[in-house]
């Protein structure tokens, strides 16, 4: 293929189990910004309406799981067996790492129960009260953590997404099942999610806890539309990175000019135009994102986003601790927004912010390694079983089994 010329190849190829490789170093990258915005160090980005705004990297999660729902499953839902195996496999994709971080939290609630009476003082508030008391436990167990019930995030905070992302999946099936892949009905629910932010959300689109279902429903829905949008011929390489450079500027301009107002409702469309563009893989910067170090971290995007916060809870309580005992010069600064710590050294906290990323990142590959992959295949055993054994006998009147094909480490964050 010649720069600046079209291809004719259609994009219904992706049909035949098209690994989106590039979107998945994306999804990569937007859960380290999330991460990055989490560090409880101190710096001079902290509390700037841009890099506060990197919390809607969440909405191109998104809208990336509405596409790649379409893709997966968007064909295949098709009954009742299928619709077994469609909730084993979304529930086996998230859950494990859910309910292995839940664990990891409690035993760190412990932890400071032991340590506060070793040392004869409270280690960041009294265990098992505030966000992570028991009267919440049950809730996030249930991924229904936030659906307004506690009037903030609870345990493992950032998996308030993941929750309502769960029955955007059981939306999303009903949808199929009852009408098929119908851009009206996915614009259908799009308009319900953002019209229900408009109404309700005091905070435009940074809705959490609270109406953070709102949220989901409206940029999944967005993917949608998107993946029943690309059905025009790709690109050539020219073209593509113009493409994809606009694109990235695009999204750029809008983290930097976008907050907590009205504006902010249009991230899942700017995030649109990005998983829009980069689907077709054609230009310079996805050959980037094609690297090896890029596509490891889109594989563990899933667990980078679900384990961080544990890690930085874990190191805020031993701050904690180093602080009264004037260790290091450690200093807590409390932000409109944060708290957070420094050693009053420029170098000392650039190599602390260095230091999370790179425990994230091994303890993010370990996740992967240990929970997010092998249960991610024991349920998909179960449910192909399953599906098995629903399959209607040989000489039936039936459609034709159709083999589930998913792009791998593609769907929920």
């Amino acid at each position: 293929m010649q720069n600046g010329t079209m291809t004719t190849t259609p994009v219904s190829r992706w049909a035949t189990g098209h690994r989106f490789g590039v979107l998945d170093a994306w999804r990569g990258l937007c859960a380290l910004l999330v991460t990055i915005v989490h560090i409880p160090v101190a710096h001079r980005l902290q509390g700037t309406i841009g890099f506060q705004n990197m919390q809607m990297f969440v909405d191109f999660f998104f809208v990336l799981s509405g596409f790649v729902m379409c893709h997966a499953y968007g064909q295949t839902l098709t009954g009742t067996s299928k619709l077994e195996g469609f909730l084993i496999r979304r529930f086996g994709r998230i859950y494990p790492l859910h309910l292995a971080m839940i664990i990891g939290f409690i035993g760190l609630e412990l932890g400071k129960a032991g340590v506060a009476m070793a040392l004869k003082m409270p280690i960041d508030g009294d265990p098992f009260t505030g966000p992570r008391s028991f009267g919440t436990l049950a809730s996030n167990l249930l991924l229904a953590q936030s659906f307004n019930l506690h009037g903030m995030t609870s345990w493992n905070g950032p998996a308030w997404s993941i929750s309502v992302e769960f029955y955007a999946y059981l939306v999303f099936a009903a949808a199929v099942l009852l009408a098929g892949m119908r851009t009206a009905v996915f614009t259908a629910l799009a308009v319900v999610g953002v019209t229900g932010l408009v109404v309700f959300s005091p905070n435009y689109i940074f809705a959490t806890h609270d109406y953070g279902f709102l949220r989901c429903l409206y940029g999944f829905f967005v993917g949608c539309i998107v993946y029943q949008a690309v059905s025009r011929p790709a690109a050539g390489r020219l073209a593509g990175t113009v493409a994809e450079l606009a694109a990235i500027a695009l999204l750029v301009a809008f983290m930097v000019v976008a907050g907590p107002n009205p504006l902010s409702l249009a991230a899942p469309l700017v995030f649109a135009v990005v998983v829009y563009v980069f689907a077709f893989e054609r230009g310079i910067v996805s050959r980037l994102l094609e690297t090896a170090p890029a596509q490891a971290i889109g594989l563990w995007s899933y667990s980078i986003y679900m384990v961080h916060m544990l890690i930085f809870t874990v190191e805020k309580m031993a701050f904690a601790v180093l602080a009264k005992k004037g260790v290091l010069g450690l200093t807590l600064i409390t932000t409109p927004t944060a708290k957070l710590w420094t050693f009053n050294s420029t170098a000392l906290d650039i190599a602390l912010f260095t230091t999370q990323i790179v425990l994230t990142l091994i303890a993010s590959k370990l996740t992967y390694d240990w929970i997010e992959d092998p249960w991610r295949k024991r349920f998909a055993a179960i449910a192909r079983r399953r599906e098995t054994e629903s399959a209607p006998a040989p000489g039936l009147a039936s459609a034709p089994a159709q083999g589930l094909r998913i792009a791998r480490g593609l769907g929920a964050r």
